[in-house]
């Protein structure tokens, strides 16, 4: 089959290139990607790439909790509605809501008036729940107590694209990606799809100025990717 290498780019507002090639049919017989892990397992494994197995679900929305302004200095605390009192609450149960690989983040809160001598009158914040299966995640969302308004199904990589990386490196270890990418729009369209992970130095970092992965890795997992699309061209 012909070979295509394909940059996606800006990846991170959502996977809009392979989006884009579901929506108008124009697809490939057979993806692979290259990207770095984002996390620590292989830096903690001292390891220069890992095959991923699957990518993770996720789940996302908005909540927003309601109190009353007022005086931060004349209204007894017994007397108060304070919107971040309530959304902090939240925030622990979200923190303690994951099991198993499952992960929950409040990344973003937004809190009004916003004024340092001000009862909060209205907090909105924003949940992002991960986890490897449909069950997990819909156990994660219950549990959290949230609306999503953005979701996708965990997916898993599969056919000849897997069997060649596992193959063109017997022994790598092997990861379930906690990320979204390209390969999963892919892989939900039904394209055959794997993916390769480069190591992520400095523990894994990563949406950080301290990301890293070195050129001697990068170099590893090329060579290990290079195989895999030989032994299935």
């Amino acid at each position: 089959m012909p070979l295509v290498v394909v940059a996606f780019r800006d990846e991170e507002r959502g996977c809009v290139g392979s989006e884009a090639a579901v929506a108008t049919g124009d697809l490939p017989q057979a993806y692979f990607e290259l990207h770095i892990e984002q996390g620590p397992i292989l830096d903690n494994l001292d390891l220069p790439f890992g095959i991923v197995t699957a990518i993770v679900g996720q789940a996302r929305g908005e909540v927003v909790f309601h109190g009353r302004a007022g005086h931060a200095g004349t209204t007894p605390m017994a007397h108060r509605q304070d919107a971040l009192v309530e959304a902090a609450a939240f925030v622990q149960r979200v923190a303690a809501a994951p099991k198993g690989d499952a992960v929950a983040t409040v990344g973003s809160f937004v809190v009004e008036p916003g004024g340092s001598n001000v009862i909060p009158e209205r907090v909105t914040l924003t949940v992002d729940a991960r986890a490897t299966t449909p069950e997990a995640l819909d156990e994660l969302v219950a549990t959290i107590g949230f609306e999503p308004t953005w979701r996708t199904q965990p997916v898993p990589m599969s056919g000849a694209p897997l069997e060649a990386l596992r193959a063109a490196a017997p022994g790598a270890p092997e990861l379930v990606s906690g990320a979204g990418h390209d390969a999963a729009s892919l892989a939900a369209a039904g394209v055959p799809s794997a993916m390769l992970f480069v190591r992520s130095r400095n523990g894994g970092i990563s949406h950080h100025p301290d990301e890293y992965s070195s050129e001697e890795d990068i170099e590893a997992a090329l060579e290990v990717l290079i195989d895999a699309v030989a032994r299935i061209s």
